[in-house]
Formats: structure tokens, sequence, C-alpha cells
């Protein structure tokens, strides 16, 4: 085995760990979060009330009162752990410009994924249950990749150099000119 094999494959045992203990220890901690930034950003009061646990209960006035609930796979987690895996083990860079850039794209990650939430919470309290279902399972998946390129792209738009930054400063056209 070479040593660029070793390298590669704990490189791809590092991502699987992280991936898949951080689905299973952040899972409920996280959802508790965005749960409850949806309500906060909601403020529907008594019209959306949280239902046990990573359930809200949705009181629409003109349609049946009906739960929605908010899934793992509903959470940010899965995005935010694949950008931390890209972050720590594909990316190269000093390890705390890799934090901020990570840290950025998983809070714009978690951000739109809380506001993805609560528009299909809101589109459910103003349509009723089908309507929620149809907005998280054609709008929301849209915006859900929309936001995961967004927050990979500025992650590496934070961790690599400007286009500038290994041209000699004599060597620029812009100088010559």
């Amino acid at each position: 085995m070479t040593r660029r094999r070793l390298i590669i494959g704990l490189s791809l045992a590092g991502a699987i760990a992280v991936a898949f203990g951080g689905f299973f220890g952040l899972s409920n901690p996280l959802r508790d979060v965005e749960q409850q930034l949806v309500l906060m950003l909601l403020s529907a009061g008594a019209r959306v009330r949280m239902y046990g646990d990573h359930y809200f209960q949705v009181l629409p006035r003109s349609h049946g009162a009906f739960r929605a609930q908010l899934t793992p796979f509903c959470s940010s987690l899965v995005p935010v752990l694949a950008l931390a895996a890209i972050a720590a083990f594909i990316l190269s860079g000093p390890p705390l410009r890799r934090t901020f850039a990570f840290a950025c794209a998983a809070a714009v990650v978690m951000l739109c994924n809380v506001l993805r939430v609560a528009a299909s919470v809101w589109v459910g309290l103003e349509v009723g249950a089908r309507g929620l279902v149809l907005f998280h399972d054609w709008v929301g998946t849209l915006f859900g990749i929309g936001y995961t390129m967004l927050g990979f792209f500025l992650m590496l738009f934070l961790l690599l150099p400007r286009a500038t930054a290994s041209i000699p400063r004599a060597a620029r056209v812009s100088d010559v000119l």
C-alpha cells in the first residue's frame, strides 16, 4: 500500500466517522434548536405550538389541525456534516481558516433550513396539511439544494486564495499598462 492510498483511506474513514457519529450524536440537539428558531420566527402564538419532541401542532383557521414532524432528515444536520467532512478531510489550508470557513457555511445552511421549515409550516397554516407536504417536497427540496450549494461555495470562497495572490507584483498586466 502506498502512502497516498493510506492517506486517502484514513481521510475516507474520518469523513464517514464524522458523518455517522455527528448524525447520531447531534440529531436531537440540533433539531431542538431549529424547532425553537422556527417557532420564534413564525411567532404564531397559539396557531403553531411545539408538541412533544420535534413535532409542530399546526392549527389553521380554515382547515383541520394537524401535526408536522421535524425529522432528522428535515434538519440541516446532513448538509452541515457533509461540509464538516469536506472541510476536515478534503480541503487543505490552515486549520483555523478551514474552521472559520466551515462555521460560516454551516451558519448559512442552518439559517436557510430554519427559513425553509418555517415557510413549510406557514404554508400549512395558510392552506392546510396537503399544502405543507407539497411545498416541503418540491419547493423545499429545491431550496435545500440551493442553500447547500451556497454554503459550499461560501466555504470555498473563504478558503481559496485570490486570483492575484500568486502573481508577483511586477508581472501584473495592470501595472505594465
